[in-house]
């Protein structure tokens, strides 16, 4: 759990010194563009959900990839067909490409991984490796 917190708390501090910088007009150079896409990860016992809602994703595009404890997701958004006659005051869509990295406590298995996109909403199931589960040590009486 530690390390989920770690990556969060380093995340937090990169937006802090991005906002500081940003007040003095400087600009930082991003280490991954994310398109502002939030994952929620949660540890689920013998494995972690990560959940993202990616409403208007290009599924053709979409790219998933596992290193070790690295969770990698690619995608781009499909382009959005606007009318002619309509003149938008406020549109809030993400759309270009995005790219998001998490690194996670434990590592996975990676060939267990099952990935699912439904109504707007991606869902990664990824089940720890079973070097990294508990094990009960049976202890012999003699």
């Amino acid at each position: 759990m530690f390390g989920l917190q770690f990556v969060s708390e380093m995340e937090n501090f990169q937006r802090e010194m991005d906002q500081l910088f940003h007040g003095l007009n400087f600009r930082s150079v991003p280490l991954s563009q994310n398109n502002d896409v939030r994952f929620k990860v949660s540890d689920q016992g013998e494995s972690y959900m990560v959940e993202a809602p990616l409403p208007g994703l290009d599924i053709e595009k979409l790219d998933i990839s596992i290193l070790g404890r690295t969770l990698t997701v690619t995608g781009d958004f499909m382009a959005q067909e606007l009318p002619a006659d309509v003149r938008w005051h406020r549109q809030e869509r993400n759309r270009g490409q995005f790219k998001k990295t998490l690194q996670l406590a434990v590592a996975l298995d990676a060939d267990a991984i099952v990935a699912e996109y439904q109504n707007g909403m991606l869902k990664i199931n990824l089940p720890k490796a079973a070097s990294a589960l508990p094990k009960k040590i049976s202890v012999k009486v003699g």
